[in-house]
């Protein structure tokens, strides 16, 4: 929706007051909207003179009476009959995208969505391009706004989430999609939604990227730019492929694990579509692998994901909080092998099957197992006889374990001081999302480190 057209409402509510929410309010104040309401479930403490506020059990009974409704990305459109309000609700996507006219490149992806889009933000500025980052990762895109609006930027790095997805209508120069997992299926009432949400990006893209693992999924789909195996655009011998040409060797980049393979490989492919709308210029494709180059050789990862921490007391503990699904948390496997002595497992339960981690588990060199609630608790089956905070020597597919049930953090990294031996690897992975013990994957991760460091003296 136009700016101009938002303009024209006298009755516009907000549904959500978090981040985003407080981010669209400012918003709405600098356009003069008089008449405007938040709407939430939790209490709002504090409150600002003039704006209305609908909070509570019933926060939404009477959302028919707004002209509008701007709808905050956490809240699920299936919930509370939202569905037949549809047109009249938007969101501060559709709102950005819509009044922005540069070059935007989404990406998305159930992991590696936020290393994709910062590795991608600092080659295009290492190759002398002007470029902001927004959207999931960056501050909410109603803040940026005005800034994008008054300035001329090569290319815009917008990170979108599913719940971003969701019925977005708008326009992408190039559309990217890095995996897709089983994931947020309750926010989306289902595989079907979640998987729509995702191959939205593409539907609304000029230009089309995805990792090739996806194209049964999105079959109906044309004139997309897949990489990986069986592809132009492939990782193999520690090079990087694009057109049967090595473009890039593996050296001295300090990114961890095959799954950044993977994510490098398709910031090479849109660089590919960059490159073909430049008239396959070779030069502008220099320009580009050269950034990707040296962004590579500087760039360690984010927090949380995959992070070494330190080794303390001969042990290396690596933060890969972020890990908040099976397939997430067998990359992370993966990438350590046989150096993995300890790992923390388990959160709240979304249904996920654990049988393929449990297989990986199984056949590894890892021999203590931390378990939080719920997941961590049956992954192995039935443990409810064990205490908590208690180490048990248990016995699994012929090989003995040394597990420790607990909901405390401290309790874990003082077990892992204890049991992991020098020289390997405490792995904290839970494949689980966070929410039975902690408010976030942040908070998980942050205490983590904090009891790590503590108990390191």
């Amino acid at each position: 929706m136009k700016i101009s057209e938002i303009k024209k409402y006298d009755k516009i509510a907000i549904l959500g007051y978090g981040k985003e929410g407080k981010s669209t309010l400012r918003f709405l104040k600098k356009l003069g909207v008089k008449d405007i309401t938040i709407l939430d479930k939790k209490e709002i403490l504090e409150k600002e003179d003039g704006i209305f506020y609908q909070t509570g059990e019933n926060y939404l009974k009477n959302i028919s009476d707004f002209d509008l409704v701007i709808k905050t990305p956490g809240i699920s459109p299936y919930l509370n009959n939202l569905l037949k309000y549809k047109d009249k609700i938007i969101s501060s996507v559709d709102i950005f995208l819509n009044n922005y006219s540069g070059k935007v490149i989404g990406i998305t992806g159930t992991k590696g969505k936020s290393t994709t889009s910062t590795v991608l933000y600092l080659t295009l500025q290492n190759a002398g391009y002007k470029v902001k980052l927004v959207g999931n990762i960056g501050d909410p895109v109603l803040d940026e706004i005005d800034i994008l609006a008054g300035e001329s930027y090569d290319y815009v790095v917008f990170e979108l989430s599913s719940y971003m997805l969701e019925g977005l209508i708008g326009q992408l120069y190039i559309g990217y999609i890095n995996n897709v997992y089983i994931c947020h299926y309750d926010w989306h009432f289902g595989a079907e939604n979640y998987n729509n949400a995702k191959k939205n990006i593409l539907e609304i893209a000029k230009h089309k990227v995805a990792n090739v693992q996806i194209k049964e999924k999105f079959s109906d789909l044309s004139n997309v730019r897949f990489f990986g195996i069986g592809t132009d655009i492939f990782y193999k011998d520690e090079k990087f492929f694009l057109n049967g040409e090595v473009v890039l060797e593996d050296r001295n980049f300090l990114l961890k694990g095959e799954h950044n393979r993977i994510n490098i490989c398709g910031i090479i492919a849109i660089i590919s579509q960059i490159v073909a709308d430049k008239h396959n210029s070779t030069w502008i494709l220099h320009k580009l692998i050269s950034g990707l180059k040296e962004t590579l050789e500087s760039f360690n990862g984010l927090p949380h994901r995959i992070q070494d921490i330190g080794t303390y007391k001969g042990i290396t503990f690596v933060d890969d909080a972020i890990a908040t699904t099976p397939d997430s948390t067998k990359a992370a496997i993966n990438t350590f092998g046989d150096k993995l002595g300890t790992i923390f497992l388990g959160g709240q339960d979304s249904g996920f099957d654990f049988s393929e981690l449990v297989n990986i588990i199984s056949n590894s060199n890892i021999k203590n197992l931390v378990l939080f609630p719920d997941t961590g608790l049956k992954i192995f089956g039935d443990l409810s006889t064990f205490d908590f905070d208690k180490k048990y020597e248990f016995k699994f597919r012929d090989k003995f374990f040394n597990i420790f049930k607990t909901k405390s953090m401290e309790n874990a990294v003082k077990f892992a001081y204890e049991f992991t031996e020098k020289g390997k690897i405490c792995l904290l992975s839970t494949a689980s999302p966070s929410f039975s013990v902690w408010n976030s994957y942040i908070e998980k991760g942050t205490q983590f480190q904090e009891f790590v460091k503590k108990y390191s003296i």
